[in-house]
């Protein structure tokens, strides 16, 4: 009987180390898995400001103006062009793009450019904003506003 007792504490012992150490004991070389989330959609509109130096509108200035996704681990991908000119008011929108999020550090990026504003540099002409998983509330469109200065 002591024998047979012995045999399946063995047996026991082994099946546990072989089986759990692989799932808790060893770290995953994916660094998205830790981070994985219920999906959820998330919607965003962007306005984008094109304003002088003493805060007044620059109408009919060129934008060029992308949302798009950069998943966790992966490629961006679902980009959205919304390029034109500014209104009278100095103002360049988007309509809502919609995003499956499915993990923490998921990115949605708002990315505008002000083509020959004058500041003598493409990122003094430009805006990029990100934003993660946690920044988008399910069933709500987050609108956000990205304000580029002329210097002069």
């Amino acid at each position: 009987m002591k024998k047979i007792s012995y045999l399946l504490n063995i047996i026991l012992f082994l099946y546990l180390a072989t089986n759990f150490t692989s799932c808790f004991l060893i770290d995953s070389d994916d660094p998205c898995e830790s981070t994985i989330m219920p999906e959820i959609s998330a919607g965003i509109k962007a306005t984008i400001h094109v304003l002088d130096k003493d805060k007044n509108p620059i109408p009919n200035q060129q934008v060029n103006l992308y949302l798009y996704k950069e998943p966790c681990g992966a490629e961006a991908k679902g980009e959205f062009d919304f390029s034109g000119l500014t209104n009278a008011l100095g103002i360049r929108e988007t309509t809502v793009a919609y995003y499956n999020l499915r993990n923490e550090k998921d990115k949605v990026w708002v990315d505008a450019h002000a083509v020959n504003l004058g500041n003598g540099s493409a990122t003094a002409d430009s805006e990029y904003v990100t934003y993660l998983y946690n920044d988008f509330i399910p069933g709500i469109i987050k609108e956000v506003h990205v304000y580029i200065y002329r210097d002069f």
